[in-house]
Order: structure tokens, then sequence, then C-alpha cells
């Protein structure tokens, strides 16, 4: 028996690091699912067979569809690990829980690339809230700038009762503002994001070169 979970436009792989990857399959193996295939739109689980599987999504220096790279992936599997699929350049493992830490499948300099590109991704993204955000914002300010244009100009017939037009279009104007807002959380929530995982990178660098 099998399951799919759509990868929505793959934000989840490039804003997400192995920590999360782990949590998010550990809650999965709690109700019975293992990750069996990574495609190009979905996760594919299937029903646990009472196996217990380890993970590791790495990122991997070299594209998995150059020959250096198809090189790698075929060492990697003679060792009893399975490539589920992967993306751009990352490569998702599975193996059987025999004690090997996952860290085995990665070195300091891929753990460093994957931070650098995770952190590239989150700023991304809170740039492109942030500019959401703004766009709201700004139809909000041109509606209310508008409405109140108009309230001066039919000031004579809102005096004989007739409704403002600012108050008519007050649910318009606070659904944007109400939406702007939310683009604005989302932009704090990726910059915060992008400066935790810049500062493991920072981490993982000054560790290279202690180690160099």
């Amino acid at each position: 028996m099998r399951k799919q979970k759509l990868c929505v436009i793959w934000i989840w792989y490039l804003l997400y690091d192995n920590a999360r990857f782990q949590r998010w399959l550990a809650r999965h193996r709690r109700h019975g699912w293992e990750l069996a295939d990574v495609g190009c739109i979905f996760f594919r689980f299937e029903r646990g067979d009472g196996t217990r599987y380890r993970y590791y999504m790495q990122m991997m220096k070299d594209d998995p569809d150059t020959k250096r790279g198809r090189d790698y992936l075929a060492g990697v599997e003679e060792l009893g690990v399975t490539c589920l699929g992967c993306f751009w350049h990352r490569a998702f493992f599975r193996w059987e829980d025999d004690g090997r830490p996952v860290e085995m499948f990665s070195d300091l300099a891929s753990q460093a690339l994957e931070a650098k590109c995770v952190r590239s991704a989150q700023l991304a993204a809170a740039v492109w809230c942030a500019v959401n955000a703004a766009l709201l914002f700004f139809r909000a300010w041109l509606d209310f700038d508008a409405a109140r244009g108009f309230d001066e100009l039919y000031a004579d017939l809102i005096a004989a009762g007739a409704s403002s037009i600012a108050e008519a279009w007050a649910p318009r104007i606070a659904m944007y503002a109400a939406f702007g807002l939310l683009w604005l959380g989302l932009t704090v929530w990726g910059v915060r994001a992008a400066v935790r995982t810049h500062r493991k990178w920072r981490g993982l660098k000054d560790e290279q070169l202690v180690h160099e």
C-alpha cells in the first residue's frame, strides 16, 4: 500500500535542512509509513514492513546527472544504501538502521554547502514575501486614498445621508492590509531562518578551517 504527498513547487526542499527532514519523516514513521521514492512532484510512502530505516538528504558537490555524480551515487549504493531520488544537487538516501551515523554521507564541505544553499533560498523567500507585503500595503493605501478623494468629491451627498466611500471600502482595505501583515510575518520568519542557517554555515566553515 502506498500514499503520495505533493511537493509544492519544491519549496520544502529549498527551505528546510536535514534536521527538519528527519523530524518530518519521523512523524510519518510513527503512523507506519516509510519513504519509498522521491519524484519530481511527489514523495511516495509505503507501509512499513518492520524494518527500521535511516535517511539522509545530502547536498552533492557534483550534479547527480553528471558522470562524477553518478559515480558517487553508485559508490554509495555499494555500501548498501538506496538512493530514493535526486533533485538538483540534493540526493535522498535510505538504508537499514545498522548503527551507522547519517553524517558518514556528508563531510564538512558538503554540510557547509547545504547550509549555504538553504540560506540563499531562505533569503530569496524572505525578499519575495517582503515584495508581496509591500504591494498589498500599497494597494490598501491606494484604495484608502481614492476613497478619501471620493468622499471629498461627494461631500454634499454624504452630508445628505449617503454612505461614506471610505466606510464602504473599509472591508476591502482591511483585507489588503491583513494579507500584507501575513506576508510581512512570513518575511520576518524567512529572515530569522536565514540568520540561523548563516550561523550554522559559519560554524561549519570555522570547523573546516580547524580540521585543515
